[in-house]
């Protein structure tokens, strides 16, 4: 018998794909969506911009989704999770499994129980590694060759569950954020479906118990969130190859946009002896040239709506 699921998540393809496969084997009994707070203009910018997309014909929230099949939708914004009145209405909803996907907010252990099984959450590295926000990025920033997903049981402690199922996959040199984020989301489908059906076959999440992973070593590297004016890239030590891993996976975020709605691509990098001092960008005919101790990244510039967007809301 298909099992009854709350889902939470993000207006994002990690959230709404996922939630698309469970769709098709699980009675999903509701959605709860959390995004940041945004003052009345961005709100509407940002409501525009998922409209646009709506209009292809494509599934972009979770409050279309769940308007489209009549069921509860609960907006984090307008009904906290930490409230009386979210967890009475997360009771009604009479659960058995919550299932979680890029969400942003800790779910109170009161909210948990009043699901018949607990839950479950899909984290973008191969755990215990990595535990955090964006494990992403510092595997970029730490150069690593293996990326993962894991499927663990939801804890009050942060992504510390038992874990139930994971898998790596390779991370190439200068591969973007766009396709490390397309290859999390395509295994979080596989393995999220993997693991409710598992869950619908023994009737249990894992081993039954309620009980945090082991204790993790100390050495090993958290996803921890990240300041907007932090910089990570140390130019007098970081080869070139390492500088451009980084620029590539961080869409150059480190770098200061060339203008308002501009955006740098990073299209290579070449091993020489550079002809300025590492970190400083030089304009040339056919692009820029970023310097770097041992060579040089090639960057170009051009104008994004998306990111004029972005920066507005």
């Amino acid at each position: 018998m298909a099992l009854k699921i709350l889902y939470f998540g993000t207006n994002h393809p990690k959230s709404i794909k996922p939630l698309q496969a469970l769709d098709q084997d699980q009675q999903i009994v509701g959605v709860v969506e959390w995004s940041p707070k945004k003052s009345a203009p961005k709100k509407v910018l940002r409501q525009i911009y998922h409209y646009g997309k709506g209009l292809r014909g494509e599934e972009k929230t979770l409050g279309s989704f769940a308007k489209k099949r009549n069921i509860l939708h609960i907006d984090t914004n307008v009904c906290p999770v930490n409230s009386k009145v979210f967890e009475e209405r997360v009771k009604s909803l009479q659960p058995d499994l919550i299932c979680v996907s890029y969400f942003g907010d800790r779910i109170p252990t009161s909210v948990m129980k009043a699901s018949k099984l607990g839950g479950i959450n899909a984290h973008g590295s191969y755990l215990p590694n990595y535990r955090g926000a964006i494990p992403w990025f510092w595997q970029y920033y730490h150069m690593e060759e293996e990326g993962g997903v894991t499927i663990h049981r939801l804890t009050d402690k942060q992504d510390e569950g038992e874990i139930l199922v994971q898998e790596k996959f390779p991370i190439e040199l200068g591969l973007t954020e766009e396709r490390l984020l397309q290859k999390i989301t395509d295994l979080t489908v596989k393995l999220m479906r993997e693991a409710v059906a598992d869950i619908e076959k023994t009737g249990r999440v894992g081993r039954g118990k309620m009980t945090d992973s082991e204790e993790a070593p100390d050495h090993l590297i958290r996803g921890r969130c990240i300041q907007r004016k932090e910089r990570f890239i140390d130019w007098e030590t970081w080869n070139v190859d390492r500088v451009y891993h980084f620029l590539r996976g961080t869409g150059a975020m480190e770098l200061n946009a060339p203008y308002p709605g501009g955006i740098w691509n990073v299209l290579g990098f070449q091993r020489c002896d550079p002809e300025g001092k590492p970190g400083e960008i030089e304009k040339r005919t056919e692009g820029h040239r970023l310097y770097c101790k041992n060579g040089i990244v090639l960057l170009k510039s051009r104008f994004s709506m998306k990111a004029l967007v972005k920066g507005l809301i």
